[in-house]
């Protein structure tokens, strides 16, 4: 499959409010529905359901702490990459080559699934290329955050949560908004920390030796999240036999894979039991995408209707009959993984 080299917002986007099931902006989280499914990926769906058992999966076992990442070339082409160091996570800052740094006033810090265990594949590098040539005054930042099992959840959360503290506080320092960003396992990891955060920091408060007015990010853009490590909804077997890519095994290894000795159903690693009620208390807006043929899909949804039920403001995009990160198809001219990416930019661009 030939590489899409479109790089214009107006071919990525598309006016999905055209649809009478589109939308719905009776709460705090505004969702806008799709229903259609392409032939294209259609076609694909029947491709790569035989090979579900085999695709995505572990290579080999990654090391201790943060990987030292290679950017793809294709990510070189048009944007600048640099690579630095932040309590001991490497971190890697993209922008337009055209973009001077003075001129980001905004930080996105992109975390890449990969079932926990996996380095950035070569669709998340150019996702994340593709951000920062539609966002400007954007910097998009890929962190390679330590992988299980050799770094499990216990061992790699602490080290994530310092990193946090730390690129906040040189934010607010700079001036610059703060949004997570991150798909699957990635998705998890984002709202598992900022929720964490927000804990932190309320307990600190109410004990009477917290700071007034901590950062933390402006928004969430978790998609297609791993929210609920029990793999405990029943819809999750319903839908096996839809999902083209995942099987109820695999989600229920890697979820065994990060919590290492830790309960799967603790906040710290399944935000769906934590209290999304600091996110709209502390105002980050979460947003997010789910795919209707995605087995971590239902768990998704529990999570954004708890989050609308505490007044989190936000906007999710649902789409039916797409498999799980069908956003990261871009690259290959799939029209529902390029529309998703142009309403990500709009809904990101509005932060």
């Amino acid at each position: 499959m030939a590489i899409s080299t479109v790089d214009t917002l107006d071919d990525l986007t598309t006016n999905m409010n055209d649809s009478p099931t589109s939308s719905h902006r009776h709460s705090s989280i505004v969702i806008t529905r799709r229903t259609n499914r392409s032939l294209y990926t259609h076609f694909i769906h029947i491709v790569i359901k035989p090979f579900r058992n085999f695709l995505g999966r572990p290579k080999s076992k990654q090391p201790k702490g943060s990987v030292k990442l290679t950017p793809h070339k294709v990510v070189r082409k048009t944007c600048s990459v640099s690579d630095r160091v932040v309590e001991d996570i490497h971190v890697y800052d993209m922008r337009p080559r055209q973009t001077k740094a003075k001129a980001v006033t905004k930080r996105v810090y992109y975390f890449c699934g990969g079932g926990w265990q996996s380095p950035p594949s070569t669709q998340h590098w150019q996702l994340c290329a593709k951000l920062a040539r539609q966002m400007p005054g954007t910097s998009i930042s890929l962190v390679s955050y330590p992988l299980a099992p050799n770094n499990p959840a216990a061992e790699a959360l602490p080290m994530l949560m310092r990193m946090y503290r730390t690129l906040l506080r040189e934010a607010e320092e700079e001036g610059h908004k703060v949004i997570l960003a991150g798909d699957s396992s990635g998705g998890n990891v984002i709202l598992s920390l900022a929720l964490e955060a927000l804990r932190e920091d309320e307990f600190a408060k109410e004990s009477g030796v917290g700071e007034k007015n901590i950062p933390h990010p402006v928004a969430i853009m978790a998609i297609c999240p791993s929210t609920d490590l029990t793999r405990s909804n029943p819809d999750i077997e319903k839908l096996m036999g839809c999902d083209p890519i995942l099987t109820p095994d695999f989600i229920k290894s890697t979820a065994k894979a990060w919590q290492g000795d830790m309960d799967p159903a603790d906040r710290k690693i399944s935000p769906i039991n934590a209290d999304v009620s600091l996110l709209a208390k502390a105002g980050v807006h979460v947003h997010g995408v789910t795919g209707g043929h995605d087995i971590l899909g239902p768990d998704a949804i529990v999570f954004r209707k708890k989050c609308e039920e505490a007044g989190v403001k936000g906007e999710w995009l649902e789409w039916e009959k797409q498999m799980h990160c069908f956003v990261l198809t871009w690259p290959y001219g799939v029209p529902e993984g390029r529309e998703a990416l142009g309403w990500i930019v709009d809904v990101l661009k509005k932060e």
